[in-house]
């Protein structure tokens, strides 16, 4: 309960009270003054308890501000991304149309995959991924089933050259064409040897059937040179052979195949050539009557004429020139020899290969003397080796001769013909003759005798 005011002791001092309110400012209350009688309710009042002022809202605005400038700085900061597009399966061409068209750059791989050729197996990155625009997209395309390597056929047999494409994995394509070659020899292949391909793939063989039929040329009426040439020109072969006739020497009377006939390249042409009457001395026979003058104490006597029997000369054996021109030295010299005739070799410049046989003086199918020499122009070359001097050794022993002139050089060819057995073995002459100054290296011919 509220007690009444006291009234103040006069005898009481006075004092004063210093109040601080809660700015610091200090205020004097003086308790001299006189104390006016009130009514004092008392009332409960609530001092609010002074605290610190609160930070976490400025933190937490702060953390906003970061933070969305953050998300402002990464959005401004970003490119454009768009989504990869899904080419796996598709064609190559078609693929890389697509990831163009997508803003990214294509990049093809390939590898060996039993997939068709050409067909997208993978990409990276993945169909459905968010790329940056311009980046790179890589595809992995087949480059078709595993290859195998070509082998070599050419030059081999058909039956043989098939079989060996075959266990390649691949299938021959054999093709037929005229050729200088055999008849059923490959000549080409295609792809060559070495090349790669996929198993099952074709390899293309060109197979000759042979050479291509020609005509026969007209060459009756010709020399036997002339015909031989023009025969040549065409692909075929002469066969000379001498008959006798009254027409001159080496002049073609006949041939079989006829003109015109359609025969393979390379068949031999009988050619009926021309030759030189048979040159016989005639027998000759001599009757010398011889008389005995008679006496008259004797009497008479008759001598029977005496007659000589008529005497008659073999006709010497003949030899028909062969065609030489274009032969090497060597073979054309075998080939007069073989007819029992001799060559006279001289060496003339030409472009021919050296040694070769460029020109004879006699048309092959010309009949002549066995034994007669016939001379032939040889090529020395387009760079002939410098001259050098023949060694003579006609007369020498075969042997001795042939190390004569192999010391000095020369290679040596003995080409033998029948002869007296007094010179048997031995060097009845030779070609180029002794002293000659021919291209070191040169083929030299020795004739030899033999029994």
């Amino acid at each position: 309960m509220n007690q009444p005011p006291r009234d103040p002791d006069p005898e009481e001092p006075l004092d004063e009270t210093i109040v601080r309110d809660e700015w610091g400012e200090e205020t004097v209350v003086r308790r001299d003054e006189p104390v006016v009688p009130e009514t004092i309710v008392d009332e409960y009042e609530e001092v609010p308890v002074r605290r610190p002022p609160l930070i976490w809202p400025w933190l937490l605005a702060f953390l906003v501000l970061v933070l969305g400038g953050l998300g402002a700085y990464y959005y401004f900061s970003q490119k454009d991304e768009n989504t990869v597009p899904r080419v796996v399966g598709e064609r190559e061409e078609s693929a890389q149309a697509t990831i163009r068209e997508a803003g990214f750059e294509p990049r093809s791989e390939r590898q060996e995959s039993p997939k068709p050729l050409g067909v997208v197996l993978d990409q990276s990155p993945d169909g459905g991924t968010e790329l940056e625009e311009g980046k790179t997209v890589l595809l992995t395309v087949s480059g078709g089933p595993p290859r195998e390597t070509v082998p070599d056929v050419v030059g081999e047999q058909t039956a043989a050259a098939v079989a060996a494409v075959e266990a390649a994995s691949f299938e021959a394509k054999v093709t037929e064409v005229f050729s200088d070659k055999q008849a059923g020899t490959v000549v080409e292949q295609d792809p060559t040897a070495g090349g790669n391909l996929k198993e099952g793939s074709s390899v293309a063989l060109t197979v000759s059937k042979g050479r291509k039929p020609v005509d026969v040329p007209d060459v009756v009426g010709t020399t036997s040179s002339e015909a031989t040439a023009t025969l040549r020109e065409a692909g075929l072969e002469a066969n000379l052979v001498p008959v006798p006739s009254d027409r001159p020497a080496g002049t073609v009377l006949a041939q079989n195949p006829a003109a015109s006939t359609s025969v393979r390249s390379g068949t031999k042409v009988r050619l009926n050539v021309a030759r030189a009457p048979d040159e016989t001395t005639p027998a000759t026979t001599e009757s010398t009557p011889t008389t005995t003058q008679a006496t008259t104490t004797t009497a008479p006597t008759t001598t029977a004429p005496t007659t000589t029997a008529p005497t008659t000369t073999a006709p010497p054996a003949r030899a028909t020139v062969p065609d030489v021109v274009g032969q090497e030295l060597a073979v054309g010299a075998r080939g007069f020899g073989d007819e029992g005739l001799k060559v006279a070799v001289k060496y003339v410049p030409s472009r021919e290969a050296q040694g070769r046989i460029v020109a004879q003086a006699q048309p092959a199918g010309t009949e002549r003397r066995s034994g007669d020499t016939v001379q032939v122009n040889v090529s020395s070359g387009p760079s002939p080796a410098a001259a050098t001097t023949v060694p003579d050794v006609a007369g020498q022993d075969q042997r001795a001769a042939r190390s004569r002139l192999e010391a000095a050089g020369f290679e040596v060819l003995a080409v033998e013909l029948a002869s007296a057995s007094s010179v048997v073995g031995k060097v009845i002459s030779q070609t180029p003759a002794g002293a000659a100054s021919i291209p070191g290296g040169s083929l030299v011919i020795l004739f030899v005798g033999r029994a």
